[in-house]
């Protein structure tokens, strides 16, 4: 089956095969998201939604097929293009993942201590305005710990958009 990509298309997946030693876990899959586009990725246990999510993230290289994230080949990237790539994107977890050990704010500005060299006030002021945009105003002192299941995954929603990423 062909599929048409087009310019707008900020992510394409191109006849993209994994194997799990002799299970073939995707099978020549092929999509595309547009800008602005959302997109569920949905199935049964074992059919590969992670599988394909790792390969999104370039934690994994396929068996054969292309993903271009942004318009760029990410399965012929080297480690630091990749790294570079993985900047333009946030990523929420399902269980938040957020660390035990620092608070709410520390979290959400954890991407900008890592990429940015932005200056401590700048930093917590982009934490409150993400905190803002995901109702949670008020709470970066807290620990991950007190917090409900939902303002958890609202506190990594926040982290995930904390770097204005392309691809979330």
């Amino acid at each position: 089956m062909t599929h048409t990509f087009s310019q707008n298309d900020v992510i394409q997946i191109e006849n993209l095969n994994a194997w799990y030693g002799d299970r073939h876990i995707l099978k020549d899959i092929n999509f595309s998201v547009r800008k602005g586009e959302i997109m569920v990725i949905m199935g049964g246990s074992g059919s590969g939604k992670s599988t394909l999510l790792r390969f999104l993230l370039g934690l994994n290289t396929p068996a054969s097929g292309h993903i271009r994230l942004l318009g760029k080949d990410i399965t012929a990237m080297s480690t630091s293009e990749l790294h570079d790539m993985r900047k333009n994107m946030g990523v929420s977890f399902q269980g938040g993942a957020l660390f035990g050990s620092m608070t709410v704010g520390e979290n959400i500005q954890l991407p900008l201590r890592e990429h940015t060299h932005l200056d401590e006030n700048t930093m917590r002021i982009m934490a409150r305005m993400k905190l803002e945009v995901v109702n949670m105003a008020g709470f970066e002192d807290l620990m991950p710990s007190q917090l409900s299941g939902g303002m958890v995954k609202r506190a990594a929603l926040a982290r995930a958009i904390i770097m204005d990423p392309k691809l979330l």
